[in-house]
């Protein structure tokens, strides 16, 4: 095959970017890919009109009298402040997304939307306040959650990590799993047999059993070891 610039000369290599023939006079031994010389040039211009790379940000000097240096602006941060998520999280699920965590919009939005119908759903009973309570503490601790995760983002930026109130609170994603397999399976049940809710909310106080038990377990088992 000819080179495609040199027809009488016989290709040596090939562009890396568009396939052209090129002879060994068209080909710069030291530059690694090989490219043409439109495709160099407009590698050229790319580069040339990229922004500059995000420096890393610096921690605060630890030495007390020492101003800590100023911290670059960091463009492109692409979740909202803590005001405003906090703002939004009042709104079901929209905290999370300005936050950038859908999954969790989602759960925020099926949880309230669950505990809104059971509030007001006949099958519920006496439990119906209960219900209505658990709906408002779920809908405050949405904006609660959305500024906190928002200023947690805000102060990485800054070199400072946090923990968050909610994570101290460690839910391992096996029982996560277990209950929402659990929770589901009695809607879906109640879908065909009516009256499954009721009579499973009925032996509420085997919660209040279980965490007893659970909790004098934890007690006198260092004492059995």
């Amino acid at each position: 095959m000819q080179c495609a610039n040199h027809t009488d000369a016989a290709a040596a290599a090939y562009c890396s970017n568009c396939g052209k023939a090129l002879c060994s006079d068209c080909i710069s031994p030291d530059k690694s890919p090989v490219l043409c010389a439109e495709c160099g040039q407009e590698r050229e211009t790319r580069q040339a009109s990229a922004p500059p790379p995000i420096p890393p940000p610096v921690n605060p000097s630890p030495v007390r009298g020492i101003a800590a240096p100023t911290l670059p602006a960091t463009s492109g941060y692409a979740y909202c402040p803590p005001g405003v998520s906090l703002l939004l999280g009042f709104i079901p699920g929209v905290g999370s997304i300005c936050n950038g965590d859908y999954f969790k919009a989602f759960l925020q939005v099926l949880v309230f939307g669950s505990l809104v119908s059971l509030s007001s759903s006949s099958e519920t009973g006496d439990l119906g306040p209960v219900f209505g309570i658990l709906t408002a503490a779920v809908y405050l601790y949405m904006p609660f959650d959305a500024y906190h995760v928002a200023k947690k983002r805000t102060l990485a930026l800054q070199g400072i990590t946090v923990i968050t109130p909610l994570e101290k609170m460690k839910f391992p994603e096996l029982w996560a799993g277990s209950l929402s397999i659990l929770v589901g399976g009695i809607f879906l049940v109640n879908q065909f047999v009516p009256g499954t809710l009721r009579f499973v909310l009925r032996g509420w106080p085997l919660i209040l059993i279980g965490i007893g038990v659970y909790n004098l377990t934890r007690h006198f088992r260092p004492q059995l070891s």
